[in-house]
C-alpha cells in the first residue's frame, strides 16, 4: 500500500513539473510568482570571509604602577603617633 501511494505521489510530481506553465495575466498586470522568479538573476552563493583576524603576539604593555612603599604606615604600630591629618 505504501509503495502504491509513493509511486502515485512521484508520478503526480513528475507530471506537475513537466506540465507547461500556462496562465492569463490578471487585470492588474501582475504576473504570478513563477513567472517573476523565472526572469530574475540567479542567486549568488558567495560566502563571506569569516577567517579570524591574525594579530602578531607581543609582550603585553605594562601599565605604570605606584612606586614601591617600604615600611609600615604611620599609626600601624602601637605607640606610634597617628598621622598629622587625623
Amino acid at each position: 500500500m505504501r509503495a502504491l501511494i509513493a509511486a502515485s505521489l512521484a508520478l503526480a510530481l513528475v507530471v506537475g513539473a513537466a506540465a507547461p506553465h500556462v496562465h492569463a495575466v490578471s487585470a492588474g498586470g501582475d504576473h504570478c510568482a513563477t513567472c517573476v522568479l523565472r526572469h530574475t538573476a540567479p542567486p549568488q552563493s558567495e560566502t563571506p570571509d569569516v577567517a579570524p583576524v591574525v594579530r602578531a603576539a607581543g609582550e603585553a604593555p605594562a601599565a605604570p604602577g605606584l612606586p614601591p612603599v617600604g615600611g609600615f604606615p604611620l599609626g600601624a604600630i602601637p605607640g606610634q603617633s597617628p598621622p598629622a591629618g587625623a
